[in-house]
């Protein structure tokens, strides 16, 4: 007995590597108004119920009738979250989205198609949780297929690399990630992760983070801030300008510029940081964008090596050229665009490094290119007759073909 198809269309033979929905927080996203208005309603039935003396009977219909509608929304958002389905298999990936008796779409490529996988982490919760988005892009008229708000986000990335057959960037997921249980054992390791970002590990990685000279002209306001509320804070304290209040306001005008210092303090802490996790990244097979705030957004942008055309680097102004810092440009092939590493230190070197990466990896492409295999005696003789056609719009009689098939194979 041949076993059940697990998706509409799946081909004789055709190996399912996963079969994701969205994650579950997105089906609750969906459930809070629907199940919200259920609550109002019930309440509004039982409101009415007790101004207006009815019969139960009565007021259990009423509250009934007015909870169709709020019900009849939360199974059809349940459903419609269920039928949406995201699917890896040993051939293709696929995005299903259907709307039962309305709507069905179905995107799909196949792996020799897919050029690159990016990886997008947008929110809070996304990263607490850890769900986002796949960015799939496919050569040719697929585009681009996003797999939206999926569990596990960086293995799904590395399943596709792997079936695709494309070199992997390295990243491993970390192991905190695996277990929404061990988050929550293991929360200091777990607050690390949210505050930095995964960087792919091995000799061969080299990583870049823009120039001091950005951190310091976003940390210069604060910092002035935090010098001026500490100023203030040790003329409160050491002249004891509070004296002549009432405890309470004496005891506020003590500690408030303490806690605005404080404050301050967290926000230095933030840019420091932010700009800690704003990285470019090189590996033997891979360049790596990562943008990531503290607890909020992770952007993660890849590209394999081989879709890389041209690296070209520049230094704007005055101050880029006496500190020697700039902007190194890397053109990509498709639909990927220009991958910018921005105010980076000592870009011509960058652009060195990179160049020197792609020149081996290009080697190391050509090493494992498959050679063609040698051409069979069909295969001469429909090469003949196609450019005896083409050039000179001549049939050859079957004689004729024999002949120069012979004297081809036989040299």
């Amino acid at each position: 007995m041949a076993d059940r198809p697990q998706f509409p269309g799946q081909q004789r033979g055709e190996k399912v590597i996963f079969k994701l929905r969205r994650h579950w927080f997105i089906l609750l996203q969906w459930l809070v108004p629907p199940l919200v208005l259920l609550l109002v309603t019930v309440g509004v039935g039982f409101g009415i119920g007790l101004a207006i003396p009815l019969a139960v009977p009565l007021w259990v219909a009423l509250i009934l009738i007015l909870s169709i509608g709020p019900l009849a929304i939360t199974i059809w958002r349940i459903l419609d979250w269920e039928n949406d389905h995201y699917i890896l298999t040993d051939r293709r990936v696929l995005h299903i989205e259907r709307v039962y008796f309305l709507f069905e779409r179905r995107e799909e490529a196949n792996l020799d198609k897919i050029q690159d996988v990016t990886v997008e982490m947008p929110s809070f919760m996304a990263n607490m949780l850890y769900f986002g988005d796949v960015k799939i892009e496919t050569a040719g008229t697929a585009g681009q297929i996003k797999f939206e708000s999926v569990p596990k986000p960086r293995k799904v990335q590395r399943l596709i690399f792997q079936q695709a057959g494309l070199p992997e960037p390295g990243t491993e997921e970390p192991e905190e990630r695996r277990s929404f249980w061990l988050r929550l054992v293991r929360p200091a390791e777990a607050f690390i992760r949210m505050l930095y970002a995964v960087v792919p590990q091995g000799d061969d990685v080299v990583v870049w983070r823009k120039h001091w000279y950005v951190l310091l002209t976003k940390m210069f306001k604060p910092l002035l801030v935090a010098i001026l509320a500490l100023a203030a804070w040790a003329i409160i304290l050491l002249t004891d300008v509070s004296g002549t209040l009432p405890p309470l306001p004496a005891l506020a005008i003590k500690v408030l510029p303490g806690i605005f210092f404080l404050i301050v303090i967290g926000w230095i802490a933030w840019i420091a940081i932010d700009w800690h996790n704003d990285l470019y990244i090189l590996t033997s097979s891979h360049v790596i964008d990562i943008e990531k705030r503290p607890f909020t957004l992770e952007f993660r942008r890849e590209a394999n090596l081989g879709m890389i055309q041209n690296v070209s680097y520049e230094q704007p102004s005055f101050i880029s050229k006496l500190l020697d810092f700039g902007n190194t440009r890397l053109e990509t092939a498709g639909t990927l665009g220009e991958f910018t590493f921005d105010n980076i230190p000592h870009p011509r070197h960058v652009q060195e490094v990179i160049m020197q990466r792609l020149t081996e990896f290009r080697k190391r492409a050509g090493k494992t290119k498959p050679k063609p295999a040698p051409k069979t005696e069909d295969e001469l003789q429909k090469a003949i007759e196609r450019i005896l056609n083409e050039r000179y719009g001549l049939t050859p009689k079957p004689q004729d073909q024999a002949d120069a098939t012979g004297r081809a194979s036989g040299g």
